[in-house]
Formats: C-alpha cells, sequence, structure tokens
C-alpha cells in the first residue's frame, strides 16, 4: 500500500511538472512574439487581408476580430532580422498581385507583409519606398493563418481593389479665395479627399470642373475621391495598399495662366489618409518659374494688335479722329475673341450667361499687361460695349470693345 502511494505521488508530482513546463513553454513563446510585435514590429492602424478571391477585407486597431489576427500573427512569427533578403519592388508588385496579410500604419512606419501565394511564403517583408526586405523568416502554421483569416472574413464586407485617374476637360484658374479651402501642397499644388457628393459639387462649381465618368452618390459607397489642382500639368499616380505617391513633372512650355485638375477615384480599401507629394518640378523651380513668365510675356506678345490695344495714345488719337461706329453684332463677334483670350487668365466662363451694357469705361492693359508689369488704367473714359459673362457663384468676367473703332481696349474679373 506504501508503494501505492508513493507511485501516485511520483505520477502527480510528473504531472504537474509537465503540465507546469508547458505552460512556462507557452508563456515564454508568447511573451517572445509580444516583443516581436510590439518593439520589432509596431502594433498597425489596421490590417488588409486579400483573399485568392481578390477580395479585400479591412481590421480596423483595436477590434475582436483584429486582436484575433495579431495573436494569431504572434503565434506565427519565430524571428525577426533586419538584414534579410532584400526584394526588389517587382518582386513586391507579385505579392500584392496574390493572396497576402498587410500590416498597415497612418504614420512614417512603412508596412508589413505575409504572402501566402508567393515565393515569399513562410516569409514576412518589411516594405519600403520601393521594393523591400525580408524580416523574418520560416513563419508557423502559415496554412493555419490563412485558413482562420478565410473564416474571420465570410460575413466581413470586402472591397475591390482599383482606381482611376481624370484630367478635367475645362479650363480654370484656381482663386485665391478659394485656396484655403484645399491642403496646400507648396505655392502651385493644392489637394483635397472628397468623401461625399454634395462635397464634390461644391468643388464642382469652385473649379469649373468637367471628367468624363460621371460623379454620382453611389460612387461613395466604395470609393475616396483625391482631387489636385496644379499649375504643373503631368501628375503621376502610384497606388498602394498603404499610400498613394503623387509626383508632378513640368513640360516644355506648358506653363500658362491656367490650373489642371486632376481627379484620382480610389477604393476606400487605400490608405487615402497616408498621400505622398512629390514635387519634381521644384528642382528646377527658378527655371520653371523664368520659363513660365517667358511664355507669359510670349503670349502677351503674340496678340493682334490690330485688335487688342497696347499703345493707348496712339489709340485715343485715332477714336476722337473717327466719325464711324460699330454695331452690337459686330461687337459680339469681337467679344468672342476677347472671352477666349480671358480664359487664359480666369478660365472659361458658359457663354449662355453673356449679357452687354453700353457704358463709359477706362481702357485698361487687362489683356496685354505683361508678367512683370503692374495694372494700368487710361484716365480718360471711353464709350464701349461692354460684355460679361459669370458663373451661379457670381464670380465671371468683363471685357470692353470701344464703341467706334471695335478695339478690345481692356477688361475686369470680378466675384466675391
Amino acid at each position: 500500500m506504501k508503494k501505492i502511494w508513493i507511485i501516485l505521488i511520483l505520477v502527480v508530482i510528473s504531472i504537474c511538472l509537465i503540465a507546469g513546463l508547458f505552460i512556462f513553454t507557452n508563456f515564454a513563446n508568447q511573451n517572445v512574439q509580444t516583443v516581436i510585435i510590439g518593439d520589432d514590429i509596431p502594433l498597425p492602424d489596421r490590417i488588409v487581408y486579400r483573399n485568392s478571391n481578390n477580395q479585400y477585407f479591412e481590421f480596423l486597431k483595436d477590434s475582436d476580430k483584429y486582436n484575433s489576427i495579431i495573436e494569431l500573427v504572434g503565434r506565427t512569427l519565430k524571428n525577426y532580422s533586419e538584414n534579410g533578403e532584400i526584394l526588389s519592388q517587382d518582386d513586391i508588385d507579385n505579392i500584392h498581385d496574390k493572396s497576402f496579410l498587410e500590416f498597415d500604419y497612418e504614420t512614417v512606419s512603412k508596412n508589413y507583409i505575409i504572402p501566402f501565394d508567393n515565393l515569399q511564403k513562410n516569409n514576412m517583408v518589411k516594405l519600403a519606398d520601393s521594393g523591400g526586405k525580408v524580416c523574418s523568416t520560416d513563419l508557423k502554421n502559415i496554412n493555419k493563418l490563412q485558413s482562420k483569416l478565410n473564416k474571420i472574413t465570410k460575413d466581413e464586407k470586402s472591397y475591390s481593389f482599383d482606381y482611376r485617374e481624370y484630367t478635367s476637360k475645362n479650363q480654370f484658374l484656381l482663386q485665391y479665395k478659394y485656396q484655403s479651402q484645399f491642403k496646400t501642397i507648396n505655392y502651385k499644388i493644392f489637394q483635397v479627399k472628397i468623401q461625399d457628393l454634395k462635397t464634390y459639387e461644391r468643388y464642382e462649381a469652385m473649379c469649373n470642373l468637367s471628367f468624363d465618368e460621371e460623379i454620382t452618390e453611389d460612387l461613395f459607397d466604395n470609393y475616396d475621391l483625391i482631387l489636385t489642382v496644379s499649375s504643373v500639368p503631368k501628375i503621376t499616380t502610384k497606388v498602394s495598399i498603404g499610400n498613394i505617391r503623387y509626383t508632378y513633372e513640368s513640360l516644355p512650355n506648358s506653363y500658362g495662366a491656367q490650373d489642371y485638375a486632376h481627379l484620382l477615384i480610389v477604393s476606400k480599401i487605400v490608405n487615402t489618409d497616408c498621400i505622398y507629394n512629390k514635387d519634381l518640378s521644384t528642382v528646377e523651380q527658378e527655371a520653371n518659374l523664368n520659363n513660365f513668365t517667358t511664355n507669359y510675356n510670349e503670349m502677351v506678345n503674340n496678340l493682334d494688335e490690330n485688335i487688342f490695344i497696347k499703345d493707348f495714345n496712339k489709340f485715343y488719337e485715332e477714336y476722337n479722329n473717327s466719325s464711324s461706329s460699330i454695331t452690337e453684332t459686330t461687337a459680339n463677334e469681337i467679344a468672342k475673341t476677347a472671352f477666349e483670350e480671358a480664359s487664359r487668365i480666369v478660365g472659361n466662363y458658359d457663354q449662355s450667361s453673356q449679357t452687354m451694357e453700353l457704358k463709359s469705361v477706362h481702357p485698361n492693359n487687362y489683356f496685354t499687361r505683361k508678367y512683370e508689369e503692374g495694372d494700368y488704367v487710361f484716365p480718360t473714359e471711353i464709350t464701349a460695349f461692354c460684355f460679361s459673362r459669370k458663373d451661379d457663384m457670381g464670380n465671371g468676367v468683363e471685357i470692353y470693345i470701344d464703341n467706334k473703332l471695335g478695339k478690345i481696349i481692356g477688361g475686369r474679373s470680378f466675384g466675391n
């Protein structure tokens, strides 16, 4: 009987030791994984999973499913290294073309990605500005992780990853009073994220927008809109899950008194709060400014002096000596040329809004002022046909055509 008790006690002690060793081992492993996630790999602001059906799912921080995924990844990682294999951007693009799990950050931290259907399977990769680096190898239970992800995403809202770009067909010049409604990237680039139709319609009127795609209310269910207004004509975007990168490039003889509106319609699965703008033209800022000034002045020099008045004293002498007069119909034909030139300065206004008034005005250099010159107003009043066009917000342009010689003698912009 004594021997039986001794055996039982030994068995119990053995069981306790085994259980204790198991608990200690698990605790130690979990503690190591917490260090990997918490220190070497910061907790992401969100997690994005793409399954093998090209569906994308988002899990925000502190949600139950987010926490469950973090726990699974912690059990999967075995090591961490800053000296892993370097991957090219083509390698990263190949990973993004298949199933993966990505840690995304709203800060300057770079994203981390676990590929499921790639040569890099069983690795975690740290992304860089271009390409990436393997930071953890020999991931455990990778198939179990993917299976769990498929299970917890079964009833989740899915997104597609797509985007498209448009340039507005209308010319315009962003007025200073509207610039505060954009994020200023630099003195010639302004940007805003639009997430509902009412806001879009406000910017549509503000910037005289016209795109090939109709912008409807249901578009905002799955997409965000990034509107970029720039005097730099060539805009290139690169879109990934974690960010959007814009680059800007001037083209030869492309600068003029107009702005370009670029619209990016992008899936909500993309982190539109993380946008990088790289203005290549600022490298040659001085050269571009000189180029702009030269081109602007060249356009002024090329104005037809038989129509646009530059020498007001000579014009006034001819005007006083003339006994002729022009009709409103003739003035209206001349006005078409003036409004076309005015679009270089303030953009286009709809012809249907046009009105005319015969009144006395002071001729000015509204059309003929060079870039480095100031405004000039001729002191003597002239009777002129004054044609105006404006938009629904009360902004517009007025041009002056004298009633005798039919010359374009100036104009003005107006608005709130």
